[in-house]
């Protein structure tokens, strides 16, 4: 049967309003921390809620005990090695879950906050770090982020002494897509992503689509938006996981994920379609092509050029599309579907929608989504970040709707202020940036050394 063009637009539109609204209305209502692991129990001390510890399946012998710090004891059971002696006691700190409140009423507990109770220093906050690192990283990877709020690091030295007091071994290599900058003072600290900041960013974990994505990744925020937008949302994978529907994820784990990688000589300045604003030169840093190839070999990108003077760079190769974390062991859902999709763009906007009441993201979600269905859904143009199943057939309407619905459900959304410092474990916990009009949001990026997956994650039958 034939169908319409107008019907076919019609049907796109319905289908990313029905992932959205559907994504909000099955939200988790009950309080909760979005990182309960299994043994992870919840406890309440006074009003503050407060998840335990993951215990890291590498230490099976590592016995909980309490710590001899008054109100953390009640708070958390923590292995005996990571607070034996702490040099500066766990009590010198606040520690508590955010709540975010939901455009549907409900509330999400996230993430795990450390503020000062008196010294707010950046000084300070660097020594806590150092002498309590085996501790931030036991809640590293039960909560999958750990925001420090209202300390003294507003400026980009501040904030990379303060990372690197917990992580010395930070990297400068960036194979992502968004462009970024790096900035002043700092060979590690880069604009989190130069794009307009009306452009939404979806969910990920940073470099998922690499055979080695950075281990952690760090934001602060030099100046925060003002208005409702301009969150760094964050989504936890692991859950996501067990949200997509059994049967996609058995036919993802048969088939994989296929991506295509395509860069000009020149990159894109008016486009949608972000990954194109980045040139070749831009990814690698260099404009000969034989050193292209030879630094995309190095770090197993299969190249081809392409074009009528071949210097169109493309890549493309096929991976997995789940990972078992390195540490916990947990299934964890590793891929950058739901960004290099051509229909992430307009329903993105159209989340944006949704939470602002801002009409302008509704007007250009419906002119880019008209725009993406002609050219990718119909005329079968490809994006410049393309991803399809790993035997090349395309995934579907459908299946990006259940994708976007499971991510949508573990969505939360933390306004930023000015100072804060979040770490976030990037083998579980996914980040992706929000839409605004405010233009006076700037929030750096740092991310640590990499760390090769591992393809040994199969999927369910059941």
């Amino acid at each position: 049967m034939k169908v319409s063009y107008p019907a076919t637009v019609i049907a796109m539109l319905c289908l990313l309003l029905l992932t959205n609204v559907n994504s909000f209305a099955t939200r988790r209502t009950k309080a909760f921390s979005p990182f309960p692991l299994s043994g992870a129990g919840l406890t309440t001390v006074g009003k503050t809620l407060v998840s335990l510890p993951y215990q890291s399946t590498n230490n099976e012998n590592a016995k909980w005990v309490h710590s001899s710090d008054e109100a953390v004891a009640e708070a958390y059971a923590v292995p005996k090695k990571i607070v034996e002696k702490p040099s500066i006691s766990l009590n010198s700190v606040k520690m508590y879950l955010l709540p975010t409140a939901q455009k549907d009423g409900s509330k999400s507990e996230y993430p795990l906050v450390i503020s000062p109770k008196s010294d707010a220093s950046q000084a300070f906050l660097t020594q806590f770090l150092e002498r309590n690192r085996q501790w931030v990283d036991a809640a590293l990877l039960s909560f999958g982020a750990v925001l420090f709020r209202g300390f003294d690091i507003d400026t980009v030295e501040k904030i990379e002494t303060s990372i690197r007091s917990f992580e010395p071994n930070l990297n400068n290599s960036y194979r992502g897509t968004s462009p970024r900058n790096a900035q002043e003072g700092s060979r590690y600290i880069f604009s989190a992503a130069e794009v307009p900041s009306t452009y939404p960013i979806a969910q990920h974990l940073e470099m998922s689509f690499l055979p080695s994505p950075p281990k952690r990744l760090f934001f602060g925020a030099l100046k925060a938006p003002k208005v409702v937008g301009g969150e760094t949302s964050l989504a936890d994978f692991r859950r996501v996981y067990r949200d997509i529907p059994v049967k996609l994820r058995n036919k993802l784990d048969a088939k994989k994920l296929r991506y295509t990688r395509t860069h000009q000589r020149t990159g894109s300045r008016f486009t949608s379609d972000v990954a194109s604003m980045q040139s070749w030169e831009d990814v690698f840093g260099m404009s000969d092509k034989t050193e292209v190839e030879q630094m995309a070999r190095d770090e197993n990108m299969p190249v081809r050029w392409e074009g009528r003077n071949h210097d169109t760079f493309v890549s493309e190769f096929v991976s997995e599309p789940f990972q078992l974390h390195p540490e916990t062991k947990e299934a964890v859902w590793f891929n950058h579907v739901q960004v290099f999709h051509w229909t992430s763009f307009p329903a993105e906007l159209l989340l944006a929608f949704l939470r602002t009441k801002e009409w302008r993201f509704l007007a250009r979600s419906i002119a880019v989504g008209l725009q993406s269905m002609l050219l990718y859904g119909m005329l079968g143009k490809k994006m410049a970040l393309n991803v399809t199943f790993g035997d090349g057939t395309p995934i579907s309407l459908l299946e990006m709707h259940q994708i976007r619905s499971a991510i949508r459900r573990n969505m939360v959304f933390n306004r930023w202020q000015q100072g804060d410092l979040i770490m976030i474990d990037n083998f579980s916990t996914s980040h992706g940036r929000q839409p605004t009009y405010d233009k006076g949001r700037k929030v750096v990026v740092a991310w640590s050394d990499p760390l090769e997956k591992r393809n040994e994650m199969v999927a369910e039958n059941a």
